[in-house]
């Protein structure tokens, strides 16, 4: 059995000005450097040790991770695997913007995200058959070890659906995961069961950012 913890990046530059961040780089804002250090001080206090780390190449992610490295004395292993939804046109945009320009895309993504697809990028069913068959070979890799994940919102949420032994039809129905929350998991065979999700015990309610829900959270110009 492999144990899975996967973290959200904390708030980044993207989530502060309402940006589609995809692929994009942007780094940590100074709340999301507080929320990593916090997650990296309550692994340590709940008794989670990873072995392991495995980090998404994009700033975001890997600046989650570096307090957890620096906590548990290991490497960052950074790969693109782990990386967020790639947004084609939608890349690094306001999201009013996104929905003035691509109303009808945009539109589809926060109501029914299952059947979504970034204009000229990923659609969400991809991104979940790519999340799992990653996740999947990185767990049968590190056998009987705890590996460390630092993701994005849109992986995090495609593995807690495989989880539940949902297909990405259902990844809507899975909760929009916060920033720096901590998700644990176990894996066998070929199966991810979850053993608690969107942890924020580590946050005091200033450092809590609020998720979308609905398409009518977006602030239209």
């Amino acid at each position: 059995m492999t144990r899975l913890i996967m973290i959200r990046h904390g708030q980044s530059a993207a989530n502060f000005q309402s940006r589609f961040a995809g692929h994009s780089n942007f780094e940590l804002t100074d709340l999301g450097r507080q929320q990593a250090e916090c997650a990296a001080k309550y692994l340590r206090k709940i008794g989670e040790k990873p072995d392991v780390i495995y980090s998404s190449d994009l700033l975001r992610a890997h600046s989650t991770a570096e307090p957890i490295a620096k906590e548990f004395g290991l490497p960052i292993n950074d790969t693109e695997g782990l990386r967020e939804i790639y947004a084609g046109s939608w890349e690094a945009m306001k999201v009013e913007d996104i929905y003035e320009r691509y109303t009808e895309a945009f539109t589809t993504w926060r109501m029914d995200i299952a059947n979504a697809r970034c204009t000229n990028g990923e659609s969400v069913a991809e991104l979940y058959a790519r999340i799992v068959d990653f996740v999947c070979r990185l767990a049968k890799e590190n056998d009987k070890k705890t590996i460390l994940l630092a993701s994005h919102a849109t992986p995090v949420r495609a593995i807690d659906c495989f989880s539940r032994g949902w297909g990405a039809e259902r990844i809507g129905d899975v909760q929009f995961v916060r920033n720096s929350a901590i998700n644990i998991f176990e894996y066998e065979n070929g199966v991810i069961t979850p053993v608690r999700v969107d942890i924020v015990d580590h946050l005091d309610p200033s450092l809590v950012t609020a998720v979308p829900t609905k398409l009518s959270d977006v602030k239209i110009k």
